[in-house]
């Protein structure tokens, strides 16, 4: 098993899709790194500007930032860097759910339990 560091996870219940866990705009960069890595920011900048104009050093910021929650991984090569994912987008789902839960069962292990138990019961209809 490969030794990582810890990825910082925050959870937004209200968000959609991959914003449970990250803001609008670092989902956005995270969906493209996941599907084009190893990438440069230069990349990652011609796949959202397909929607919306963001200038290089707004992506550089969103990049450093994942880079920062060990989410994803900077190397130099030549005058540029290249980003990778330190996780798989699954695995990520997986081990930010499996926190999540642990951290509530903790605190919480009744209602916890309770709660899934009857999300579990509601699905089977």
């Amino acid at each position: 098993m490969i030794d990582r560091p810890k990825i910082a996870i925050f959870f937004r219940p209200s968000g959609s899709g991959l914003e449970k866990f990250f803001g609008k705009l670092e989902a956005e960069v995270m969906e493209i790194v996941w599907e084009n890595n190893p990438i440069t920011i230069k990349r990652v900048i011609h796949f959202l500007n397909k929607k919306h104009a963001y200038a290089y050093t707004t992506i550089m910021t969103i990049m450093n930032r994942l880079v920062k929650k060990n989410v994803l991984h900077r190397e130099k090569k030549g005058h540029s860097f290249i980003y990778l994912p330190q996780i798989g987008k699954q695995e990520f789902l997986e081990k930010s759910a499996e926190e999540i839960i642990t951290s509530l069962m903790a605190d919480y292990l009744d209602i916890t339990v309770n709660t899934i138990t009857r999300a579990r019961k509601s699905k089977k209809k």
